[in-house]
């Protein structure tokens, strides 16, 4: 029974690097057809993973953010408020980051909105935003 269990496990751990390797084409192909790839989370702006392709005469690589939505720890007088905590990461193949402004970055962002059918609106940024966030 337990040589059994085993064996299941070893197939289940050899077909995840399997379907890396197998989708990586797919990945591929969509980042540079469309120049980013981007997964939304939720209705809230930038609440999202997003890879890019830097292209560009000096410099040539990937950003890369990712973003986590966090109640603000003042709700205020707003229905509903949220908070996207943004980090940015990029990877440079080419040319000098550092000179390009291709440098690691922190961001935050909150928004409110008065009733769910409305948009978000921009409550605040930078900084205060960050404060908010309980960062």
């Amino acid at each position: 029974m337990l040589h059994k269990n085993l064996r299941r496990i070893g197939c289940a751990l050899l077909v995840i690097p399997w379907l890396i390797v197998m989708f990586a084409p797919c990945f591929v192909i969509a980042l540079v057809s469309q120049g980013e790839i981007r997964i939304t989370w939720s209705d809230v702006p930038d609440d999202a993973f997003r890879i890019w392709l830097l292209q560009e005469s000096r410099l040539s690589g990937l950003g890369i953010a990712t973003a986590r939505r966090v109640l603000p720890a003042t709700q205020a007088t707003f229905r509903e408020a949220a908070c996207t905590i943004i980090d940015v990461r990029f990877w440079v193949w080419q040319g000098d980051a550092e000179r390009a402004g291709a440098l690691p970055s922190h961001q935050c962002a909150c928004y409110y909105k008065e009733s769910a059918d409305e948009a978000w609106q921009v409550l605040s940024v930078g900084d205060e935003a960050c404060r908010l966030a309980g960062e």
